[in-house]
Parts: C-alpha cells; structure tokens; sequence
C-alpha cells in the first residue's frame, strides 16, 4: 500500500513539476514592446493544418525560417534553448513538418509523401509569411534532413530568400553513410567496444547491396552517438531532447507524446531511405543565388563533413562560406549556443543585409 500510495503521489507531482519548469523557461524568455510577436497558431499549407510559431522583439526584423531535420524530429519544443538572441535581430520562424510534432498531433501519420512534398510546403509557408511581412528578407536555415528540405526550396522558388545558412548538410548520403560506417567501426574497435563491433557487423556492405534499412540505420546511428559522432559530448542525447521538450512552454502533453509515436518515427524513416539516396543528383552542381554559409561538426557522422563539404565545392555560389567546427557533432545550436549565436548574428545577418542592400541597387 505504501508504494501504491508512494506511485500516485510521484504521478501527480509530474504536471506540477512541469509546470513549474515551463513557467521558469517561459519567464526567462518574455518578448516585450509594442512591435514584438509570440504566437503559435496552426496554418492552412497547401491545405493541411501546420503548426508555425513566430517569436521575435521586432517584427520589422528579417525573417529566420528554421527547417528542421529527422525527418519528424522537430525543433520547436528545443529553440528556447538556442534561439533568445537570434530574436533580438530576426523574427525566428519554426514550422512543425508533416509527421512531426504539432502537426502529426493534428493531423495524425501520412505515410504517402516525398521530399518535393515537404520543399512545396515549405514555399508555400514562405509566401505566406511574405504576404504577412511584406518585404522582409527570408533568411532561410536548414538541419539535416531539413537542408534537404531547405535545397528544394531554394531550387524551386530562389527568389524567396535573401541567404541559406546550412548545419549539417546532406549531401551523397550513400557515400557519406559508407564513410560513417567505416570511422564509427574502426573507433569501436580501437576502444574495445565488442559489442558494437558485432551489431555493424551485421551489415557489412552496408549501405550496398540492399543493406540500407531501418534495422541497420538505426544500427549505425545508435554506435554514432554511443561513440561521440552525434552530440559529441553526450551520449544520452535522446534523453536530454525529451527533457527539452518536457520542459518547454510550446509544447503540450499530447504534443510531447508525438516525439514517441513509433508508426510516425517508421514513416520518417521510410521517407529519408527512400528520398535521400537520390538527393545529391539534383543537388550537386546547383546555383545558389543568395549568401550561402555551411557549418559542418568535425566530428559528425550523421551526415559526415568530408561529404558536405564535396557538395559545398560544387555548388555555384558566388557569397559562400564553409565553417568546419572541432569539437562540434550533428546537433548544432543545441551543442554550441554561444558558436551559433556568433555565427546567426555577426556572420548571417550581416550577409543577409549586404544581399538586400545589392539588390536595392539600380540594375537588379
């Protein structure tokens, strides 16, 4: 009886426990005076209900569209950890893909779509937002499966944006996952960690051969990061993203329980299996007319830097720059506020400007 009673007590402290961390962050966070906005609201794109939230001190500011990756892993329940001041300066945007967050809670699992799917919302999101902030430059930032995402957008509608910041760019993701295997391999090896030795063993050739599918994706992902090639200095990354999300303001209980929906994680990977093998035919030799900045995490190998920077080096950009990072895995702003801080404000925004100012020229 005593642990029954010991049980009920720890369930009922739960909300109050994160309400009481929720007003904390939300507190921290407050946006005031009369230009600021802090909303979220679910918006018609492309006629399905999509979760978007606008969080900034100016709406006059220029607009931060942040893309997230996974596919499915969204990044709106994590900003309020990364993004307080990149709100002084834009107005950042966070939109919820399909099968993610607040938009899979909506609308449930759709296991029928392509990566031209998700690059289509996401310009029509764009002219959405152009019309409620008419001639505000769109600087337009992409994570992982979200630079995918993010490239098809720039291809389809380059003039929508005034720069691309890319963290953790996809790129030929066959070759970039045979490099990934063979570096977490040997690193396992060479530490003694037998037993991650004989889960990649399972998949020699992988990815040929027909060796790329969930089980050996998630085989090699789970030794990445065991080994420091995910978040590099922590290895319960999965654990720490949950607490991110428990303790945001954004999110709301049936939200959270999308970041465990297992028939939504088994449509996202069925997506990016599909979709990514053949992204780097349509990526690589492209024309990026606006302000390119690439940061790749050294020690990244969920998509590795070498490979990024091959498909940065093809890409026609007459502004770009490549930041490779020691010390920096695939997280990005959730491992290094301050490095993003630096590199949103000192390093993209001021390209951003110098783009618009060029444009504003007699000529163009």
């Amino acid at each position: 009886m005593a642990v029954l009673i010991f049980l009920l007590l720890l369930a009922a402290s739960v909300p109050l426990l994160r309400l009481l961390f929720q007003r904390r962050v939300a507190g921290k966070r407050q946006l005031r005076g009369p230009r600021s906005v802090d909303e979220i609201a679910s918006w018609s794109i492309r006629g399905t209900a999509q979760a978007v939230q606008l969080r900034g001190w100016d709406m006059a500011n220029p607009l931060l569209l942040y893309v997230h990756g996974g596919p499915g892993l969204p990044a709106m329940p994590f900003g309020h950890v990364f993004q307080s001041a990149w709100e002084q300066h834009f107005t950042v945007v966070h939109w919820d893909q399909r099968n993610a967050g607040k938009t899979l809670s909506a609308n449930g699992v759709d296991t029928d779509l392509i990566l031209d799917d998700f690059a289509a919302d996401g310009v029509e999101l764009v002219h959405q937002l152009r019309q409620r902030f008419p001639d505000r430059p769109v600087g337009l930032v992409g994570h992982s499966w979200g630079t995918a995402v993010a490239i098809r957008m720039l291809k389809a509608a380059p003039e929508l944006f005034s720069g691309y910041l890319s963290i953790g760019q996809v790129s030929d993701f066959l070759a970039a996952e045979r490099y990934g295997y063979e570096t977490v391999l040997g690193e396992a090896r060479r530490c003694g960690h037998t037993r991650i030795v004989a889960s990649l063993m399972q998949f020699p050739t992988y990815p040929a051969g027909g060796s790329l599918t969930r089980a050996s994706l998630s085989a090699v992902r789970a030794a990445e990061v065991k080994l420091g090639f995910g978040y590099h200095r922590r290895q319960s990354v999965m654990f720490k993203l949950l607490w991110l999300a428990f303790i945001s303001p954004d999110y709301r209980w049936r939200d959270l329980l999308t970041l465990a929906n297992s028939q939504a994680q088994s449509a996202s990977l069925d997506i990016a299996l599909a979709e990514l093998p053949r992204f780097i035919a349509g990526a690589s030799g492209m024309t990026i007319n606006c302000p390119l900045l690439m940061v790749g995490g050294a020690v990244d190998l969920f998509t590795p830097t070498p490979a990024a920077r091959a498909l940065f080096d093809s890409l026609d950009a007459s502004n770009k720059r490549f930041f490779e990072v020691e010390k920096l895995g695939h997280f990005g702003p959730l491992e290094d506020v301050s490095l993003f801080n630096h590199i949103v404000v000192s390093e993209f925004l001021p390209a951003i400007v110098a783009y618009v100012d060029s444009r504003a020229l007699p000529g163009h």
